[in-house]
């Protein structure tokens, strides 16, 4: 159920939106009042469901396109499950405004060290004498690990984008 202070932070949201360059469907703002609903992440499934009791019309594809296009412009943190669903939720907007620095990428390095350490435990990668010297110099040199964080994003079909500053 909307109230005034989702309305207050849909319109923030929608503004955020524009300024990304997306254009706003009566689907997509369905999808962005679901999300602004939501008290935790939810996959694909139950955000359709809470996006057409706002819009009925809204389907499961537009869906899904509008968390990835939003992800890409960091305005939802997506989070895959081990079953490989994936669970979305709005990202906190102090956080979509900052700049990356040094210990952002540091995070995202440790953040790829403990899924490299997932698939280990599951038998799908294994630790080698160099990685340990490797990472500690990649985390002393944040455009090195930008460089490999690019090059991983762009196997996976995504091509890291530049932070836009806000203007004052």
């Amino acid at each position: 159920m909307k109230t005034e202070t989702t309305d207050d932070a849909l319109i923030a949201l929608q503004q955020r939106c524009k300024a990304q360059g997306l254009v706003l469907t009566s689907s997509r703002n369905a999808i962005l009042i679901a999300l602004l609903e939501q008290h935790e992440a939810r996959d694909a499934v139950p955000l359709l469901q809470a996006a057409q009791a706002h819009h009925p019309q809204t389907s499961i594809g537009t869906v899904y396109r509008f968390l990835r296009e939003l992800e890409q412009r960091g305005l939802v943190d997506a989070h895959v499950q081990p079953h490989g669903r994936t669970r979305w939720h709005l990202r906190d907007m102090a956080l979509a405004d900052a700049t990356p620095s040094a210990n952002d990428l540091r995070s995202m390095l440790a953040q790829v060290r403990a899924f490299l350490k997932t698939l280990e435990q599951l038998g799908l990668a294994e630790d080698n004498n160099t990685a340990h010297t490797a990472s500690e110099h990649f985390a002393n040199d944040p455009h090195r690990t930008l460089a490999v964080l690019q090059e991983m994003a762009g196997h996976l079909g995504y091509r890291l984008l530049p932070r836009r500053r806000r203007l004052a």
